[in-house]
């Protein structure tokens, strides 16, 4: 009966299980906080599969996983506008769960991906992941295996990685063309994801969310209390949603924030040109009366700037009505005098 809902797409709020959505924010919320731990160097930090059934899975596709699809919706719409296109062939989805991201890339760019692997450590999960990508992609080759992609595709795994299972992923990361990785928007995550980040340049160039190759500027002397992270575009229907108003108020979850942090890898040189005189927002603009500071990432470092209403009305006003993230500024100083917004 489980698999037939499945299959069918026909899951919808009432059948939640809210029991097991409450035990599996508790077990994301321990390992946000803690982490693996450093005696577990060649494991992961949890062995135990916690998915107990296929109404786990589905109830948390349903609801969790969608919220990380909101995540992957706003990358994706940033590297199309951009122009960046994966390499053609085969898509992996590590580590995948329920499949969420994997199920993104490919809407996203259907006729580059001829392939969609599924690989999790749960083989309840891995099941699951291919059943919900077959149902919707009838057309598109899908199969569970650990190989070497074109595109390797990973999400929200870092907080579960030892060092042992992490540094087996870069492994893997190293031998792919071009790497997509989300991941939440807390500070460790994101210091985690910045390392991951300076291992692999060299063959790879960043495309996003760094403007530039160089040394990420979030390591510099005086940055130690900033992160790298950005907000998802949320869908409008979510705030007038019966259903997710029950989510957030059961599950004691914001639905109006939804912080993250990504990384965006490519070896192909035509598909990682850097942006020399681009710059990218870190989090949100802070406004104040008659001006706003920005934490700004851009070639030269990663330096708070301000902005004068009175020095540049429109681009204030369009900044706080449509927060954006790359722009390139017309600088003096510390001070930004003009600019114009990218994405």
């Amino acid at each position: 009966m489980e698999s037939n809902i499945i299959a069918s797409n026909s899951f919808c709020w009432a059948d939640v299980d809210w029991t097991a959505l409450h035990r599996l924010r508790g077990r994301f919320l321990r390992f946000d906080a803690e982490g693996a731990s450093p005696d577990e160097a060649d494991s992961q930090p949890d062995r135990s599969d916690y998915w107990t059934s296929e109404n786990d899975l589905a109830s948390y596709d349903f609801t969790f996983a969608e919220r990380i699809g909101w995540k992957w919706d706003t990358v994706l719409a940033e590297l199309k506008m951009r122009g960046w296109t994966p390499p053609a062939g085969t898509v992996l989805d590590w580590g995948c769960g329920t499949g969420v991201a994997g199920r993104r890339v490919a809407q996203a760019w259907p006729d580059a991906i001829r392939e969609l692997i599924l690989w999790d450590r749960s083989g309840r999960a891995r099941q699951f992941a291919v059943r919900r990508a077959q149902a919707v992609f009838p057309g598109l080759a899908v199969r569970t295996a650990d190989i070497v992609p074109d595109l390797l595709v990973i999400s929200h795994v870092l907080n579960e990685l030892s060092p042992g299972s992490l540094r087996r992923l870069i492994d893997l990361a190293q031998q792919a063309q071009a790497v997509l990785w989300v991941e939440p928007g807390a500070s460790v995550v994101s210091r985690k994801l910045i390392a991951v980040r300076e291992s692999l340049l060299g063959p790879f160039r960043a495309v996003a969310p760094c403007t530039h190759a160089h040394k990420c500027g979030m390591l510099a002397i005086g940055n130690e209390r900033h992160w790298c992270h950005h907000f998802a575009k949320i869908p409008g229907h979510v705030h007038t949603d019966p259903g997710w108003g029950r989510f957030s108020s059961m599950l004691q979850i914001d639905l109006s924030t939804l912080p993250f942090s990504f990384l965006v890898l490519d070896r192909r040189t035509a598909m990682a040109s850097e942006e020399r005189e681009a710059s990218r927002i870190i989090g949100r603009a802070r406004y104040y009366k008659g001006y706003a500071k920005v934490l700004s990432c851009q070639a030269d470092g990663v330096r708070e700037f301000s902005l004068s209403k009175r020095d540049a009305p429109e681009l204030f006003k369009e900044m706080k009505k449509s927060p954006g993230s790359l722009y390139q500024w017309e600088r003096e100083g510390e001070k930004i005098r003009s600019g114009a917004r990218l994405f």
